[in-house]
């Protein structure tokens, strides 16, 4: 049902303002004044989230939330003292909504499926945790995944912000360098009437190109780039992520971490394994590996086992398929989906280790061979001048 927001007046004439959960405005004005209230305003509530809370800001209200609740805190006071507090405007709204649908005797689960600021993955969760008591501990759980997740992506970002920035700063520069310097070299060994190195005659027709062509390439590029990516089936680009050399392995590990984790969490929660599998599938930013998981997930429908469903999917690498294999044989599926997880976090923050250790100065030893070929094309000439004048 809509939520509906007032401005009142209460026997004292103080003014009170807050949401009120009815089917209708006329039963929303009859509620208000159920409570004691004189009724100014009554505006339908048009301040809904249009999507998702930030990961940060949303982990950080669900750690507070689950400390409160394990305390011993009642849910209705623990939503009121974080929503009073939140940093997030957009939070602190979807709490309160949330807060006011609790009051009107609606369950956790159902206030939150009103509100877009909260993933389909959390509200599952809820709902399970819900049914089996222990609400608390699942929304811990879920924020600690929340935070895990944003410090993989931070470190990543970290880790090739280096070297994207010195390859732009390097492009630039160099694109700076042929454009000046060409012309100074064509006029000053074009009126010398000698033949050029080849090198030379490369690095002066290059320098042209850059002068002549330059101001139309760069809004070429960007423009050709922008549009491959709207064209190009999305799908084919995410499979061609994965294929790059180094960084397409940091990828492959960082979806079956989360893939892994996310599923041995919500069916640890009492989430079924389908629907478990969905879930987790849909928390992966890759069309790709979504793709080949969804055809598991039918053949799991089917009746098939999970390790038999997935030995036929691309995307699960053969040491997860063991993993999983051996949770089914020893009724531990979800202890070993923590250890796959936990596996390819290693392994992912290893090989991130080793791009920040090999890439940089691979990118500075390139850098340097660049510039020695144009130091070497422009200092050819000048030691075939003096070999001459000393004939």
């Amino acid at each position: 049902m809509p939520l509906y927001a007032y401005i009142a007046t209460d026997r004292t004439g103080k003014k009170v303002q807050g949401y009120i959960d009815a089917a209708s405005k006329s039963v929303a004005y009859q509620k208000v004044k159920a409570r004691g209230l004189f009724p100014t305003r009554l505006d339908q509530d048009v301040s809904r989230a249009s999507k998702a809370v930030a990961g940060e800001s949303l982990a950080y209200s669900l750690l507070q939330l689950s400390a409160l609740l394990r305390a011993g805190i009642p849910l209705d006071e623990a939503l009121e003292s974080i929503a009073e507090f939140d940093e997030d405007a957009s939070m602190r709204a979807a709490l309160k909504r949330v807060r006011v649908r609790l009051r009107e005797g609606t369950t956790m689960t159902a206030a939150m499926v009103e509100e877009q600021a909260f993933p389909p993955m959390l509200i599952r969760m809820v709902q399970a945790g819900e049914e089996s008591g222990q609400s608390a501990e699942i929304l811990g759980k879920y924020a600690e995944f929340l935070k895990r997740d944003i410090e993989h992506r931070r470190a990543l970002v970290s880790a090739l912000s280096y070297p994207v920035a010195l390859v732009v700063l390097s492009l630039v520069l160099m694109s700076g360098l042929l454009y000046f310097l060409t012309p100074v070299l064509k006029e000053m060994y074009g009126s010398m009437g000698l033949d050029l190195p080849w090198i030379t005659s490369v690095l002066i027709t290059v320098g042209e190109g850059v002068g002549t062509f330059g101001p139309f390439a760069v809004p070429a590029l960007i423009l050709a780039g922008y549009f491959f990516l709207k064209v190009f089936p999305r799908r084919a680009l995410d499979r061609m992520k994965l294929s790059l050399p180094l960084v397409g392995t940091m990828l492959r590990c960082g979806l079956m971490e989360q893939w892994s984790r996310t599923l041995g969490m919500l069916h640890e929660a009492g989430v079924p394994l389908v629907r478990a599998m969905e879930l987790s599938r849909e928390s992966l930013n890759n069309e790709a590996v979504r793709s080949d998981l969804e055809s598991a997930e039918r053949a799991v429908e089917r009746g098939d086992g999970l390790a038999k469903a997935l030995g036929r999917v691309a995307a699960i690498p053969p040491l997860l398929h063991q993993f999983l294999r051996t949770g089914e044989r020893t009724g531990e599926l979800e202890a070993m989906l923590m250890s796959a997880a936990a596996f390819y976090e290693r392994e992912l923050e290893r090989r991130r280790g080793m791009l920040a250790k090999f890439l940089e100065p691979a990118l500075i030893i390139l850098m340097g061979c660049i510039v020695g070929v144009l130091v070497l094309s422009v200092l050819l000439p000048l030691a075939q001048i003096s070999s001459q004048l000393q004939v």
